[in-house]
């Protein structure tokens, strides 16, 4: 079979595929299946040709494309063992292959040997000499990079990759004048192009230049930024550099206040740091000057005011998010955890509104954490564990659902035989921060390796918001270490947590800030920082 009638049967297979999309577990699963119906196609084929390189070269392809990066690596291996010396062509191509999973793995030395022997077949490639160049930099040789990219540069002038690249090149040796000409140069030859203002703003990065890095990101999404690349650069940016990126979207607004897309962005990127007044502020902007009226914007509104502990509010943004949106399981999630919080005279609406939420998604975790929480308010404790179990039976690794249902069976039920199960499969789910290990090993009586764990998150690196430190304060808490607890409160605090209602009300097992709250000084703290609220 040749190369194209073997991608187009691979094609066909896929297109069939995608007709049941909507049959498929999930999006992932379909794209599973695809994947393994490619190479299905690939093996069967190469079963009957083995040694047809060809094939094998198609076939490395797809595994380097699905990530499958060690058997890339056996079939291009075998292709350069049975390439003809005659067929050049192919032979290069097999180099550039191997050097390209060699930079995936990490490889470098061995991806510049390719490169190397790529080079000796075709001396005019201007893609081998680029590869060559962006390895050297990673090898942190900056004259050789030099060297390619300039030879790029003088086959192209205008080629704004190799004057990006020479940016870095020059702001990696210091020299920040010759960086930003580089960079500034893309811009001007290309000032509609999303592409150089997302290379320049990480060259003015590397040059420590955060607000004007942030302006190039903003100009990127609004020349055009159809794959989100500048809105993700943004955002993770955000995350080191917060204050100089809200600095940005305000000036931005000032100069264009009407334009729906700056506040958005300020009130998701504030949204996801918790500073939920902050993202309100400019979700009622939207709302009271009709920038946008989607059920999104309502019901992030909500959300805001619900963690700001404005109930009432909340319920009316709420409400109206389900009336533009009744299909939206999260809004029916949300008004549910309103109910809840607002007054224990709700929980029969509230029961209501999340008996919706679940129907629209049986198998939200989300949905069935809120529903066992409510149960547990109303000390129906035996129907919290099995709407946990079932829970448990989705999402086997839910660390959350897991630790609920082991707190439910030792300090409610006091089956603690069943509680230490849970809390073991805990300790099986990994260590980072939203896997809880911490609280489990609490719970098992092994304080000293709860604390480490504390630690480690926070030193793994402070999540946007001083979320680690939330999560440290309500652990040490429980251990006991009132004045530990205090000081991973007052740090999260500092890094601007803003939801009033994990600072001050809610008492969900797992995690909450109840013990933290009887600190002789807490109130004195939470006053000190009563600007994050506001």
């Amino acid at each position: 079979m040749k190369i194209k009638s073997l991608i187009l049967a691979a094609a066909m297979l896929m297109l069939s595929l995608a007709t049941v999309a909507q049959k498929a577990a999930s999006e992932e699963e379909l794209r599973k299946q695809i994947k393994e119906a490619v190479m299905k196609v690939y093996d069967e084929e190469l079963e009957k040709s083995p040694s047809d390189y060809n094939l094998l070269f198609a076939r490395s392809n797809q595994h380097y494309y699905n990530g499958d990066l060690d058997k890339a690596m056996a079939d291009v291996n075998r292709v350069l063992e049975l390439v003809p010396s005659k067929e050049k062509e192919m032979t290069f191509d097999a180099y550039m292959l191997r050097a390209r999973i060699n930079d995936a793995k990490g490889a470098l030395d061995a991806e510049v040997a390719d490169l190397r022997q790529a080079m000796t077949l075709n001396s005019q490639s201007l893609a081998c000499v680029d590869m060559l160049g962006k390895v050297s930099y990673k090898m942190n040789d900056m004259d050789a990079a030099e060297k390619n990219f300039q030879a790029i540069l003088r086959d192209n002038q205008m080629n704004y990759d190799a004057l990006y690249w020479m940016g870095k090149v020059e702001a990696r040796r210091g020299n920040n004048d010759k960086a930003a000409e580089y960079v500034d140069r893309a811009v001007n030859l290309f000032p509609a192009e999303s592409q150089v203002y997302i290379n320049r703003s990480d060259v003015l990065n590397m040059l420590n230049q955060p607000e004007p890095a942030a302006q190039d990101l903003l100009s990127a999404i609004s020349v055009g930024d159809s794959d989100g690349k500048a809105l993700r650069a943004l955002v993770e940016m955000s995350d080191k550099h917060y204050d100089e990126v809200i600095k940005t979207l305000d000036f931005s607004i000032g100069k264009a206040p009407r334009v729906g897309m700056f506040h958005y962005i300020k009130a998701s990127i504030a949204m996801g740091h918790f500073h939920y007044a902050q993202a309100l502020s400019s979700f009622k902007s939207i709302i009271d000057n009709k920038l946008y009226e989607t059920a999104g914007i309502y019901q992030n509104a909500a959300k805001c005011q619900y963690e700001l502990t404005q109930y009432a509010e909340a319920l009316a943004n709420v409400n109206k998010a389900i009336m533009a949106d009744e299909n939206n399981w999260e809004s029916h999630l949300l008004k549910g955890q309103i109910l809840m919080a607002q007054s224990a005279d709700n929980y029969a609406d509230a029961q209501t509104a999340l008996n919706q939420a679940s129907m629209l998604n049986p198998e939200s975790i989300q949905v069935m954490i809120s529903k066992a929480h409510l149960l547990l308010l109303q000390r129906k404790d035996e129907d919290a564990v099995k709407i946990l179990s079932t829970a448990i039976m989705t999402n086997p690794e839910s660390s959350e659902a897991l630790l609920l249902r082991g707190w439910t069976n030792k300090y409610r039920l006091r089956k603690e035989d069943l509680a230490k199960k849970d809390f073991e499969k805990v300790l099986l789910n990994g260590s980072d921060m939203h896997q809880l290990r911490g609280f489990a090993l609490h719970e098992m009586g092994r304080d000293d390796e709860a604390r480490q764990w504390a630690k480690d998150i926070i030193q793994a690196g402070i999540l946007p918001g001083g979320e680690s430190y939330y999560y440290a304060a309500a652990l040490l808490s429980d251990i006991g270490d009132s004045d530990a607890a205090y000081q991973y409160m007052e740090n999260c605090l500092a890094n601007g947590f803003g939801s009033i209602y994990e600072v001050k009300v809610n008492e969900n097992p797992y995690v909450n800030l109840k013990l933290v709250r009887r600190h002789p000084y807490f109130g004195e703290l939470v006053d000190r920082y009563a600007a994050n609220f506001k």
